[in-house]
C-alpha cells in the first residue's frame, strides 16, 4: 500500500477514493444513531430555510457561516442523513486530496507523493462522527487555505502581501464556520515571529484580512438594527470558557491511541536521524506549533467530540509521511503503516459498534425513546431536553437553552417579556414542554397569549385549536 500511494501519479487518488468508500460503507449502511450536532444543524437548517435570520429570530451561538450552510442543506435535502453523511464524506475526500497536492507543491519531502492524502483519510476515519456537516468540517477546509498560505510566507524566495493578506482571510473566514479557529490566529502570528521576518505592515495586512469579513458581519447586522444581538449571542456567547463534553477525555485517548503511538515515534525518528533542508525543518518546526494551537483549539471547543480535533489531523499526516520516508528498509515502513491501517480501523469499528467498553459515544448520540412526549408538532422546549426535536419541529427563535435560560428565568424584567412575547406571538408552538414551570409567570403577563394556550398534562402546554 505504500508503494501505491507513494508514486506521485494523480490516479492514485481514484485508488483512494474507492478504499474510502469500502471502509466508510458499514457505517452508512448502519449509522449508530444522531448525533446531537447532526440534530442541531437539521433544527437550525429546518429555522433558517423558513426564514429565521441566526442570533434576531434565532438564538443561537453557532457561527454565522455554518448557518447559512444548514439552511443551504436543508432547502436541498430536508433532514435525510444520509446524504448529509455522503455530502460531509465528500468534503473530507476534498480536504485530503487538497493536503496532498500542497504538499507536493510546496516541497514539504524528499519526494512527491500521496501518501500525505491517505494519512489524512485514514487518520479522520478514527471516528464515525468526523464525516457528519458541522462547522468544524466546513472550517478546516478554510484553515488548510491558510496552513497552504503560511507556507508560502514561509518561503522566503515567494512572500507577497496578497499572500499575508489571505493568510488572515482564511482563518478568518475559518473563525465564521467554527468560532474556536481564532486560536489559529495566535498560531499563526507566533510562527511568523519565530521563523519568519515579517514586518509590522504585512502583520497589520493579516489581521486587516481576518478583521473584514468580521466587519462586513457587524455592518449587515448593524444597518439592521441588530447589531446588539450579533454580539451578545455570537461574540459574547464564544468567547465564554464553558463547553460540554459530548466524549470522554478516556474515550478520545483509546480512539487517539494508535495515531499518537505513530506520532511520538514519527517526532523521535525525526529528531534523531532524519536530514532536511533548512526550508523543509522550516517546515517541520511550523507544523509543530500549528499541531500545538490545533489541540488547544480542539480542548476548548463548545461541543467537545472526536471531531473537534479535525484541525490537527493535518499535522498527524504530515509528521508519519516523513516517518514513513525516513525509514530506509522499505519492509518495515510497509508493516508499519500496515499495523496502523489495521488498528485505525478495528478500534473504530470497535468504538462505533460497541465492542469496546472503554469508549461510550452515550452522550454523543441522540437519546432514543419508544414513546415521545410529542411527535410531529412545533414545539418549544424550556430546558435541556434538546433531543424531543428529533421527533418535531422548532418554534419561535428559542433554540438553545443555554442563552434563553436568563431571558426565562427572569420575567420581571420588561425587556424579556417583550422578547417571548414577539418570539412566540411571530411563530407560535404549538406545543410548550415546560418542566421548570417557567412560562406561568409570563402568560401572567401576558393574558393574550395566555388564552391561546391550556395545561393538557404536567408541563405541557398546547395551543387551543380556534
Amino acid at each position: 500500500m505504500l508503494r501505491f500511494f507513494r508514486i506521485n501519479d494523480p490516479y492514485r487518488l481514484l485508488g483512494l477514493l474507492i478504499i474510502l468508500v469500502i471502509l466508510y460503507m458499514p457505517f452508512f449502511l448502519n449509522w449508530p444513531g444522531m448525533t446531537n450536532p447532526e440534530l442541531k444543524s437539521v433544527v437550525i437548517g429546518e429555522k433558517i430555510g423558513d426564514g429565521a435570520i441566526p442570533y434576531t429570530t434565532l438564538i443561537e451561538s453557532a457561527s454565522p457561516i455554518t448557518n447559512w450552510f444548514y439552511g443551504f442543506v436543508d432547502l436541498l435535502f430536508g433532514r435525510s442523513m444520509w446524504i448529509r453523511h455522503v455530502l460531509g464524506f465528500l468534503i473530507l475526500f476534498s480536504q485530503s486530496l487538497f493536503i496532498g497536492m500542497a504538499f507536493i507543491n510546496k516541497k514539504a519531502f524528499s519526494e512527491n507523493t500521496y501518501i500525505p492524502s491517505f494519512l489524512f483519510s485514514l487518520i479522520a476515519f478514527f471516528s464515525f462522527d468526523v464525516i457528519t456537516l458541522s462547522g468544524e468540517l466546513l472550517g478546516s477546509g478554510f484553515l488548510l487555505l491558510a496552513l497552504n498560505n503560511l507556507f508560502k510566507e514561509v518561503e522566503f524566495r515567494t512572500q507577497r502581501d496578497d499572500t499575508i493578506f489571505n493568510l488572515g482571510l482564511c482563518i478568518s473566514l475559518a473563525s465564521l464556520c467554527n468560532f474556536s479557529y481564532i486560536f489559529h490566529l495566535l498560531g499563526v502570528s507566533a510562527i511568523l515571529i519565530i521563523f519568519t521576518r515579517t514586518s509590522a505592515r504585512r502583520f497589520a495586512l493579516m489581521i486587516l484580512g481576518f478583521v473584514m469579513p468580521h466587519v462586513f458581519l457587524m455592518s449587515l447586522y448593524f444597518l439592521n438594527n441588530h447589531l446588539q444581538t450579533l454580539w451578545q449571542f455570537y461574540y459574547l456567547a464564544n468567547l465564554s470558557f464553558s463547553s460540554v463534553n459530548l466524549i470522554s477525555y478516556g474515550s478520545l485517548f483509546v480512539l487517539a491511541l494508535i495515531p499518537l503511538i505513530f506520532l511520538l515515534i514519527s517526532l523521535v525518528i525525526l529528531n534523531r536521524e532524519a536530514r532536511f533542508t533548512k526550508y523543509q525543518s522550516q517546515l517541520i518546526q511550523c507544523m509543530f506549533f500549528w499541531m500545538i494551537f490545533s489541540f488547544l483549539q480542539g480542548s476548548f471547543s463548545k461541543d467537545l467530540r472526536p471531531q473537534s480535533f479535525i484541525a490537527i489531523i493535518p499535522c498527524f499526516s504530515f509528521f508519519i509521511t516523513h516517518f514513513l520516508l525516513a525509514v530506509r528498509r522499505k519492509r518495515f515502513a510497509e508493516i508499519s503503516l500496515w499495523v496502523m491501517v489495521i488498528g485505525i480501523i478495528s478500534v473504530s469499528y470497535m468504538a462505533c459498534f460497541q465492542k469496546l467498553k472503554s469508549v461510550s459515544y452515550e452522550s454523543l448520540i441522540v437519546e432514543k425513546t419508544s414513546k415521545p412526549v410529542v411527535e410531529n408538532k412545533r414545539l418549544l422546549v424550556l430546558g435541556d431536553e434538546f433531543s424531543l426535536y428529533q421527533y418535531n419541529t422548532l418554534a419561535t427563535p428559542f433554540l438553545s437553552w443555554k442563552l434563553s435560560k436568563d431571558i426565562f428565568e427572569q420575567p420581571d424584567y420588561y425587556e424579556n417579556v417583550i422578547v417571548v412575547n414577539d418570539g412566540l406571538k411571530n411563530d407560535l408552538p404549538e406545543v410548550i414542554i415546560d418542566k421548570g414551570d417557567l412560562m406561568k409567570k409570563f402568560f401572567n403577563r401576558l393574558p393574550e397569549l395566555k388564552r391561546k394556550y391550556k395545561l393538557t398534562k404536567p408541563y405541557v402546554y398546547e395551543l387551543i385549536k380556534q
